[in-house]
Parts: structure tokens; C-alpha cells; sequence
């Protein structure tokens, strides 16, 4: 079931993905076909791809879409394997949730800066670890909740 964070996020990830693909195919057509190639298409395209990426970690962890190595986890029993997992999300969240604290007086530092090309507060592109932060947190709380769940139907 998507809530609608789910749906947000997954908006907001597919439009910083177009908006990226549009920059670079301004980059690359201002490159071969005209005179000049616009000089913040650099500079757009690397920020679309952090939030693309930054919003995208969270629902990673609600999909399980994750990278892992498996191999470690198809030795153990189901029971096993939800606990293993258990303590996996738990870190995740715990490192996360660190991030998170330590991200704030990041922005107040960084947003004395302005990007290079397209004079962007800094703050902002740093939000993005932030919010990646916060929402691979959050996902990771909520699978967490549903492996608790289990293992208590498990008893």
C-alpha cells in the first residue's frame, strides 16, 4: 500500500530524473550544435542526480531494493533471518538517524555559499542529505515494525 510520502517521494524522483536527462541533452546539444554550450547545465545536471538519488535511498529501503549480500542470509532460517534483518534495519536507522542530527548545523555552515554557475544557495543542495537521511530512517523504522511484527506471530 503507497501512502502519500510514498507517492510524493516517488514524484519528486521522477521529475528531478527528467529534469536531469532535459540538462544533459541541453548540455550535449549546446556542445555539437550550437556555438556555445550553456555554462549552469553541469552544475543542474550533478544536483537533479543528488536528489534524485537522496529521495530515491528511502524508497529503496521500503522496496527492498536495496544492494545486500545475500549469501550471509541464505544459511539462516526464516526466524534467523528476519532477527539478521531486524539488526540490520536497527542499524541503518541508528546510523541514519545520527546523520540526520549532525546535518543540521551542516546546512547553517553551507548556506553561507552560493553554487558556482547558477548561484544556488548551498544550503539547499545540502538539504538533500537531510532529507535522505530523515526518509531512510523513517523506511527503516517501518520495516523494522513489520519484522517485530512477525517474529511476535511467530511465537
Amino acid at each position: 500500500m503507497k501512502t502519500a510520502i510514498d507517492k510524493i517521494l516517488e514524484w519528486a524522483v521522477t521529475i528531478s530524473f527528467m529534469l536531469m536527462i532535459l540538462t544533459v541533452v541541453i548540455q550535449v546539444v549546446g556542445r555539437y550544435a550550437l556555438p556555445w554550450s550553456p555554462h549552469w547545465t553541469e552544475e543542474m545536471a550533478r544536483f537533479c542526480f543528488i536528489y534524485m538519488v537522496s529521495l530515491g535511498a528511502g524508497l529503496a529501503v521500503k522496496e527492498r531494493a536495496y544492494i545486500n549480500v545475500s549469501i550471509f542470509l541464505d544459511g539462516l532460517n526464516s526466524k534467523w533471518k528476519i532477527w539478521m534483518d531486524s539488526i540490520i534495519l536497527f542499524s541503518i536507522m541508528v546510523l541514519m538517524l545520527f546523520m540526520l542530527v549532525f546535518s543540521i548545523p551542516l546546512l547553517k555552515i553551507v548556506s553561507l555559499q552560493d553554487s558556482a554557475s547558477m548561484r544556488i544557495n548551498m544550503g539547499f543542495i545540502y538539504f538533500s542529505m537531510t532529507c535522505m537521511s530523515f526518509f531512510v530512517a523513517y523506511y527503516s523504522l517501518l520495516e523494522l515494525m513489520k519484522n517485530l511484527g512477525k517474529i511476535l506471530r511467530n511465537r
